[in-house]
């Protein structure tokens, strides 16, 4: 920084820190008055603004964990990248500070780096390999999001070029597998194969994010203990489960690692639905250790009784000392109309903003609505994680009411799905469709139950058309194991229900109050007893209260 401004444009205020390929300062637009970050990188040979990889790179990405760049210059000594100033703290600044962080914040941030460089590799038609990951690039803002910075020795791959997955189907890998790069990364971070001559790949990010993972957990530095790396002796720092995860990202070979970002997010959040540790701060303080499901989604043809069976099966749940919390992921909004709200929960903790709108329908059940981010998925799903976790921690359950659009979307989240209907054909082939989006089916074929809404008994079997609608001609083995698996229940209403249903206009909400009878009750305790709930098979006495005052069927 040889003045403190350039360009006529932008002043510079202090300088940052030192990035892979030069040096990063703060700067203020000098007529709009807004922050920028504005890298040095001195030009060596070889080097110019259509050659050099980090502007472009940044030109491509659009993602909210990346910074944008906003403009390029050139001088005969230097290049100016100018991109988002991202306001935070590096993690490895607050790892020296700390020692080591606690297993499920770590796992948080894992699970948000895993979902950018599942970006990074899914782009076309070059895939980004980030190649130096690390706590000095990981930037934490004050909401707790992780931002992935320095772009300085990424490489673009081919996928004509990238034969990784091929490899990996077939279990070789020799230098043709690889591809080739000149960027070699950070020392005891980087890869075994970027050393060796072999190249950098999306395997090679995954091993270095493991690196990192283990570092953030135990305070090991792989710059001066990168033995203890190797030998496992970090295991004795991080839980058994924990451990056999991270010890595949970082194998030696890269075609034994994990075959993808994607894949390593999954395992990451299913460990942490299944180990899920409680915040010390929890919101309500109910929470114990359970051995059954935690997340719970209900989904549907909207009319067909979705927000009725949500929170019935929410209010049973909600015994002492179980908490429970219903998420309403519709996009219509309808359900926070048919539940009685007592007041607002205002919480004390990190997870601000939405989280304190919870609001309390009982003694342990509570109600968050988060519509409006549920309109933006998938563009949001980082934030609509972030939201999960927290509620993880807090809650024994969590219901979903979720429009069937986004369960692909949180397919990894989910314990258990019911998929609502009533008998009408149109609405069970609606719900039969979803499954054989992207593979659903497959993913949920021992997770999945069908619930129908029955509003007079004269109708033919549940079972029987449900079969009919699902095992058509052309359906998929994946759909024919669901069939076979799936639970499916009915539920029976009174005739003066089916008789309100039939005269609403299409869908008004409905005012049942106490219409619900002994039937209904009982097909409720039936639902969670044989999924959910196994241990609970004894009698219970069920009552709704006030919490179906209004309900929509």
């Amino acid at each position: 920084m040889q003045s403190n401004s350039f360009y006529s444009k932008y002043k510079y205020i202090k300088a940052l820190g030192s990035g892979g390929c030069g040096k990063v300062f703060l700067a203020r637009n000098i007529a709009l008055g807004n922050l920028w970050a504005v890298k040095e990188i001195v030009k060596g040979r070889e080097t110019t603004i259509s050659g050099y990889i980090e502007p472009e790179i940044l030109k491509r990405v659009n993602h909210p964990a990346l910074p944008r760049i906003c403009d390029v210059f050139e001088d005969d000594d230097k290049i100016y990248i100018v991109e988002d100033y991202l306001e935070g703290t590096c993690l490895k600044q607050k790892l020296d500070e700390k020692g080591k962080f606690e297993e499920p914040t770590v796992i948080d941030w894992a699970i948000q780096l895993c979902d950018v460089l599942e970006y990074l590799h899914s782009q076309k038609p070059s895939a980004i390999i980030y190649g130096d990951m690390k706590p000095h690039n990981i930037i934490l803002t004050k909401e707790g999001f992780v931002k992935l910075i320095d772009f300085g020795v990424s490489a673009m791959v081919s996928e004509t070029n990238n034969k990784y997955e091929e490899a990996c189907n077939s279990n070789k890998y020799n230098d043709n597998t690889i591809p080739q790069t000149a960027f070699i990364g950070t020392k005891g971070y980087a890869a075994p194969e970027q050393f060796t001559g072999n190249g950098i790949s999306r395997a090679s990010d995954i091993y270095s994010l493991g690196i990192t993972i283990i570092q953030l957990l135990t305070g090991f530095d792989p710059l001066t203990e990168f033995m203890v790396f190797q030998n496992d002796r970090y295991a004795r720092n991080i839980s058994p489960e924990l451990h056999k995860i991270i010890k595949r990202c970082i194998h030696y070979n890269p075609v034994l690692r994990y075959r993808s970002a994607g894949i390593l997010k999954k395992e990451f959040c299913q460990y942490n639905l299944k180990y899920g540790v409680c915040s010390k701060n929890d919101l309500i303080g109910l929470k114990s250790t359970f051995d059954f499901a935690k997340v719970i989604a209900i989904s549907g043809a909207r009319g067909t009784g979705v927000s009725t069976i949500t929170a019935a099966i929410a209010e049973y749940m909600a015994r002492e000392p179980t908490s429970v919390c219903i998420v309403d992921l519709s996009k219509s909004g309808l359900l926070e109309k048919g539940i009685f709200v007592s007041e607002i929960c205002k919480s004390d903790s990190e997870a601000k903003n939405l989280l304190n709108n919870i609001s309390k329908i009982n003694s342990n059940l509570y109600y968050l609505k988060l519509n409006s981010l549920a309109r933006k998925v998938p563009s949001e799903m980082l934030t609509l994680h972030k939201y999960l976790g927290e509620l993880q921690k807090r809650f024994s359950y969590i219901v979903l009411d979720v429009d069937m659009t986004l369960l692909t979307y949180l397919e990894q989240y989910l314990n258990h799905i019911f998929l609502v209907s009533d008998m009408n054909p149109f609405n069970l082939s609606a719900a039969s469709q979803v499954m054989r989006t992207d593979g659903l089916a497959a993913k949920c074929i021992f997770k999945t139950s069908f619930v129908i809404n029955k509003f007079y008994m004269g109708e033919i079997s549940s079972h029987n058309i449900l079969q009919s609608i699902l095992l058509t001609e052309d359906a998929t083995a994946e759909i024919q194991d669901l069939t076979a698996n799936a639970n499916i229940f009915e539920v029976p209403y009174e005739q003066k229900i089916y008789l309100k249903w039939m005269y609403s206009y299409f869908g008004e909400a409905l005012s049942f109050k106490r219409l619900m009878d002994e039937g209904f009750r009982q097909a409720i305790l039936n639902i969670l007893s044989d999924t959910i709930l196994p241990a609970r098979r004894k009698k219970s006495r069920f009552t709704f209260k006030k919490l179906l005052s209004k309900v929509v069927i």
